[in-house]
């Protein structure tokens, strides 16, 4: 910025005796003068749903909710989009990031491949690796490229706020993730009530998200008794953050015989965008389905036509997704499996209805998820056919080391 022409500003007055005791007058600002020269930078969104743009980068963005209202759900539908590029009617965006070129230091702007740091400071083992599983899964890439891309730090166990922070910060400066995700932000904070402690953090996210040219997600509950977000923490997040999206669970059986929609399932999730400051994204429903890996899979309930339409093409994405849940657990190689063969494992997996085991296939066959071959053998794509057809080295998750039932 150039400097200011001292010529050009009047003569300053005497100090008014009533701000002297605010020792302000040997402050620097100058730094802190917009320069007019500097050129307008629209923001650079990583999201958008039915062709709304949100998720700036730079900028902080909530989930909230109560208790048990599908926060987690909600989260692992924006990381599977942040990894793959979609799911249902949101989509990932391309967008340039800040690249520090390491021979001359130059900073500019490339297209880079999104990598993603999950943050949870609640859940146990078994259920951290259940959600990475939900989100490869969803993301429909390969565990190897999880490996590079998908970072999860478990801070469970850590039992101090402040030491929570540190390992945050140094994972974000060893990992330099694009998108960071945190499960959830009262546990970074002694005293969420507590405005001296609860203000300096705000505003540290913030700054981090700037710096590391990032997308920074967070998880803050809402107040039991109000739709507010909680603490003293809460009232200051949200004055600052770009957007804000809650999810609500609906349970049919507890509302009115005239607000019960039979096309719906009896249990699902409704997400709202809160708080915006740009254009305003619709509300949108998912379902939790089981899956033969045995974790919960959201699926989203489409809402254009009617609900009947929506709910049928819930009720068939649910059925290829359980379908390609069970066909990727096969111990799949380039040889191929005869109909047998997979029906065996069928069985040993807790199928034992001949119908039921027909349908897997039918799905299985129509969706592209096993295809056939001239010489009878059957092989794995996948559902979303992003996996070369004959190579088992290259599943997109985990191949468990047992043949135990998975439910």
């Amino acid at each position: 910025m150039k400097e200011i022409e001292t010529n050009t500003i009047p003569p300053l007055p005497e100090v008014p005796d009533f701000l002297q005791g605010d020792q302000w007058f040997n402050t620097e600002v100058e730094a802190d003068l917009l320069d007019f020269d500097v050129p307008y930078r629209p923001p650079r969104y990583t999201m958008e749903r039915n062709g709304v743009p949100f998720a700036d980068i730079g900028e902080i963005h909530i989930i909230s909710g109560k208790p048990g209202n599908g926060k987690t759900g909600l989260m692992s539908q924006l990381e599977a989009v942040t990894l793959s590029g979609r799911f249902g009617n949101t989509i990932g965006r391309r967008v340039p990031h800040k690249v520090k070129d390491e021979t001359t230091g130059e900073i500019k702007e490339q297209i880079i491949p999104n990598r993603l740091l999950h943050i949870d400071t609640e859940q146990g083992e078994d259920d951290t690796v259940a959600f990475k599983n939900r989100v490869v899964s969803m993301a429909g890439i390969s565990n190897e490229e999880a490996k590079q891309r998908f970072f999860i730090l478990r801070l469970r166990d850590t039992e101090e706020a402040t030491e929570r922070w540190r390992k945050i910060l140094k994972a974000i400066w060893l990992l330099k993730p694009t998108d960071i995700f945190l499960d959830g932000m009262l546990d970074i904070v002694k005293d969420y009530n507590d405005q001296t402690e609860c203000q300096p953090i705000v505003r540290k996210c913030m700054k981090l998200a700037t710096y590391y040219d990032a997308s920074l997600w967070a998880v803050l509950h809402e107040n039991p008794l109000v739709d507010k977000l909680v603490g003293t923490l809460g009232s200051i997040t949200q004055r600052k953050v770009s957007e804000i999206f809650t999810v609500v669970k609906v349970k049919q059986q507890e509302q009115k015989d005239a607000d019960r929609n039979s096309s719906l399932p009896d249990i699902y999730f409704r997400v709202k965008q809160v708080k915006a400051r740009g254009r305003d994204v619709a509300d949108w429903m998912f379902e939790y389905v089981t899956t033969a890996g045995g974790w919960g899979q959201p699926v989203e309930l489409t809402e254009t036509g009617s609900q009947i339409e929506n709910h049928e093409a819930a009720r068939i994405a649910r059925i290829r997704q359980e379908a390609d849940d069970y066909f990727k657990l096969y111990d799949w190689t380039a040889i191929g499996a005869t109909y047998t063969d997979l029906e065996r494992f069928l069985r040993r997996k807790g199928v034992t209805s001949n119908r039921r085991i027909g349908d897997l296939f039918n799905t299985a066959m129509e969706a592209g998820i096993i295809y056939k071959t001239d010489k009878k053998k059957y092989h794995y794509k996948g559902l979303y056919a992003s996996q070369p057809n004959d190579q088992a080295e290259s599943l997109p998750f985990e191949r468990p080391n047992n043949d135990d039932t998975p439910f």
